[in-house]
């Protein structure tokens, strides 16, 4: 399995907030540069919850919610021909503030092709997406 990491850490943002925007599945595409529209398929989200989203460049693929543990951590697979793609949000309370990390992970036969293809983009624009997500909560407060 290919996995990266990117994280950001601010006193600006709280959980709660945070929370709220990234399990928005039908308004990701307000914050995550790569999706061009997500759709939750079940009623509400949580553990299991079934979702669609169209890749900015590319596909667009059924996921589900595998695990979900309210202000702390989430984490979707996407299928893949030959791979599952993995995106894991997870945010803890450090000194220095509210840490968000993402995680993105392929694994199977095709990672590798998979990793080309879609990862390293998504990865590439993470802190981009993080810096949005930031921004979006910020602006909110300061409303």
């Amino acid at each position: 399995m290919k996995s990266l990491a990117v994280s950001v850490t601010s006193r600006l943002i709280d959980k709660k907030e945070v929370w709220e925007l990234i399990t928005d599945i039908d308004h990701w595409s307000e914050w995550d540069f790569n999706i061009e529209r997500s759709e939750c398929i079940a009623p509400k989200v949580g553990k299991l919850s079934l979702f669609k989203v169209k890749h900015r460049n590319f596909l667009t693929a059924k996921g589900v919610i595998e695990e979900f543990i309210p202000s702390e951590h989430f984490t979707f697979r996407i299928r893949l021909a030959g791979a599952q793609l993995y995106r894991k949000y997870l945010m803890e309370d450090t000194e220095e503030g509210l840490k968000i990390t993402i995680i993105t992970s392929v694994s199977g036969f095709l990672a590798g092709l998979w990793s080309l293809l879609v990862m390293k983009r998504i990865v590439r624009d993470t802190p981009e997406d993080l810096t949005i997500i930031v921004e979006q909560i910020k602006n909110r407060y300061e409303k």
